[in-house]
């Protein structure tokens, strides 16, 4: 997951797409709290995996509404993310409270859902994780031309006969996807890290797409792996805030050392050979 997030981080921060991360992770707050809706009126879904499956299908859902709402002239991005956040946390909020009130204690997944729990994952998650990453990783690679020509300049793209509107909802949907599998190991709350500090970190090591790549991967394997080193060391340190704590702490090291040495930092400067 920390690969699939450092190649898509690329893309997010390119396209000034960070707010999108924290939009679709927050609206799985939404699907939790549908699933906490039904399984008070549907009893027999009180179920541990059911949280979990409606945060994916509005995840995904959210992200592709989103994408719908940014195309063109709709609506402007900043405008169209909160407008799903907000309700999605409004309605993820009502709904913990209405269980509370039935069973006077929070609903399943409450406790992990911001900040998740790496040691209540199984097996066979991680497997499918881990798959599901692989092909993030593929799909990027197999369309990287037609992908980094819209994240630098969509309307070019599609002029030169790029399908921009594919490739448009295909990310969105690429970010979900890793979103849904964050979820579970640093939660909601902090997702949006993984998808924007490797990528910022790398942009200010280098202006070529080749380096900033392979520095945005090293970045984030180092913070997930000292996140994880971190919280094997002191157990009281939750695995998610370790991570994140660890990739904020390379990019103001980075960043300082960039200003000192008076190096340019643009997000957009990747697109370089």
């Amino acid at each position: 997951m920390a690969i699939a997030c450092a190649v898509l981080s690329v893309l997010v921060v390119t396209r000034r797409w960070a707010f999108i991360g924290e939009g679709i992770s927050h609206a799985g707050l939404g699907g939790a709290g549908t699933a906490w809706i039904l399984m008070l009126l549907f009893p027999a879904l009180d179920l541990p995996w059911v949280p979990y499956a409606s945060v994916v299908i509005f995840c995904l859902a959210t992200a592709m509404a989103i994408g719908w709402a940014m195309r063109g002239d709709r609506l402007n991005s900043d405008t169209a993310i909160g407008i799903f956040l907000v309700a999605s946390l409004a309605w993820g909020f009502l709904a913990q409270n209405l269980y509370l009130r039935r069973h006077t204690s929070s609903p399943p997944g409450w406790n992990t859902f911001f900040f998740g729990e790496t040691a209540a994952l199984e097996a066979r998650f991680a497997l499918i994780s881990v798959c599901l990453c692989v092909a993030v990783i593929f799909i990027v690679a197999l369309l990287r031309k037609e992908i980094l020509y819209y994240a630098l300049d969509p309307t070019m793209a599609e002029v030169s006969g790029v399908r921009a509107r594919f490739v448009h909802y295909l990310l969105m949907l690429l970010v979900a996807i890793v979103i849904v599998l964050g979820v579970q190991i640093v939660g909601t709350v902090l997702m949006t890290a993984l998808l924007v500090l490797p990528g910022a970190t790398a942009m200010v090591m280098s202006e070529r797409l080749s380096r900033v790549v392979f520095a945005s991967i090293a970045v984030s394997l180092i913070g997930t792996l000292g996140g994880l080193l971190i919280h094997a060391q002191w157990m009281f340190i939750p695995t998610g805030p370790a991570i994140v704590l660890v990739l904020f702490g390379m990019f103001v090291v980075v960043f300082a050392g960039a200003r000192l040495l008076h190096l340019p930092f643009s997000p957009t400067a990747a697109g370089k050979a």
